[in-house]
């Protein structure tokens, strides 16, 4: 058949159990964790620690300028216990669900339909393939990316914010404080085209950058509204609800990735345990894994498949299904070989929009697992907790 729904399980004998990452104060955490052998003052994590490097320049800067770097500089080491340290030798399994269902006659249409319903209730995440965007240009908008990685740091740092809301942000962790460990990624993020009126406000070099991003982000918003309409379709709702609950003008994102190779991969993270705050998230990378969802309490590596998009709920849409659908914890995991480039692209409400469940699906308030709360607060609450996950979450779930 077309539509396809493979799941492979994962080897529950390998799987590391869940790492809850807390960002507690690496003061703190090293008195009580870690066990440290005696640096000396010429060793080269030593050497970056008392270097007053300015971490909001980005680890690439950090690792392009640290000669033959051997060890983790302490402000990325993250309080990971030993038997649950990241670790590419697992192999993933997320449900893979082939678009070209859609194109055929209605019981195909109706089982890829159920297909992405399915994931979306017991996986939260799922591959597509037969999406209708082509290689090409996934490929295009991959080298603009690193073509901007690759920029001088003074063209990067126009870009520098350490404010969430900002329309076109470059940076490095969440958080910069160095009251907690640092992610190893640099990001740049900016509005999509939903958003018409930012659009000069993204990056002019590389020079094709905005020509390019411009129509990958449109060819990406087309597809996502396929994939709402069947969510919709599958919550008994109307095929454009989702879509029409975004708002006139909805939120799209474009979070584009950077983690250099690391010494050590096994001490820290390219992004903490987290959900996502939007809709749905659609995400390609450069052919070098390092996703890693966490099921059953285990953490799974996402293979990278050329050519495909992985997408995942986030945690409106666990909202606006009244927690039918569930956003799951992710997290990025860097290695020691090469560097991954990896483009998310979320899709959510207006920023002014109130989260909550779908009217449709709640006959009575006391039937709302989630209490309203505007989107643009959510997201705040959300990038600025010191706690990962989905704390966020949480705090607006009715007890």
């Amino acid at each position: 058949m077309a539509n396809t729904l493979q799941l492979n399980h994962c080897n529950q004998g390998i799987l590391m159990s869940m790492y809850n990452a807390t960002s507690m104060p690496i003061a703190t955490w090293s008195k009580t964790h870690r066990k440290i052998a005696p640096i000396s003052s010429n060793s080269p994590v030593m050497a970056l620690n008392n270097s007053n490097i300015d971490y909001k320049k980005g680890v690439k800067y950090l690792v392009d300028n640290s000669k033959n770097m051997k060890m983790v500089p302490l402000e990325f080491v993250l309080p990971i216990p030993e038997g649950e340290r990241p670790s590419l030798a697992i192999d993933g399994c997320i449900p893979v669900i082939d678009l070209s269902g859609f194109n055929g006659p209605v019981e195909q249409r109706l089982s890829t339909i159920h297909a992405i319903s399915s994931a979306c209730a017991l996986w939260g995440f799922f591959r597509v393939t037969n999406h209708g965007i082509k290689v090409s240009l996934m490929d295009g908008m991959l080298k603009v990316v690193e073509d901007f990685f690759n920029l001088p740091l003074e063209e990067k740092m126009r870009y520098g914010s350490d404010d969430v809301m900002d329309p076109v942000r470059y940076g490095t962790s969440l958080t910069t404080t160095r009251k907690h460990a640092l992610h190893w990624r640099d990001f740049l993020r900016h509005y999509g085209g939903l958003i018409p009126h930012t659009y000069h406000l993204w990056p002019d070099n590389p020079p094709t950058y905005r020509d390019v991003a411009k129509e990958y982000l449109k060819e990406v918003w087309q597809l996502a509204v396929i994939i709402f309409g069947a969510i919709s379709e599958g919550l008994g709702l109307d095929p454009d609800y989702i879509e029409s609950s975004l708002g006139d003008e909805g939120t799209q994102l474009i979070i584009s990735n950077y983690y250099p190779a690391c010494p050590e991969p096994n001490k820290t993270l390219g992004l903490a345990p987290h959900s996502d705050h939007g809709g749905l998230t659609i995400v390609m990378d450069n052919g070098i894994r390092g996703m890693q969802i966490k099921r059953n309490q285990t953490w799974c590596s996402v293979p990278s498949i050329p050519g495909t998009f992985v997408v995942n709920v986030g945690d409106y849409l666990e909202v606006l299904s009244n927690g039918k659908y569930k956003s799951v914890e992710h997290r990025a995991i860097v290695n020691a070989e090469a560097a991954r480039i990896s483009i998310a692209v979320g899709h959510g409400p207006e920023m002014d929009a109130i989260v909550q469940p779908a009217s449709p699906l709640i006959k009575e308030k006391s039937e709302s697992k989630y209490r309203p709360i505007v989107y643009k607060d959510y997201i705040r609450a959300q990038q600025s907790t010191i706690k990962r996950g989905k704390s966020a979450l949480d705090e607006i779930m009715n007890n």
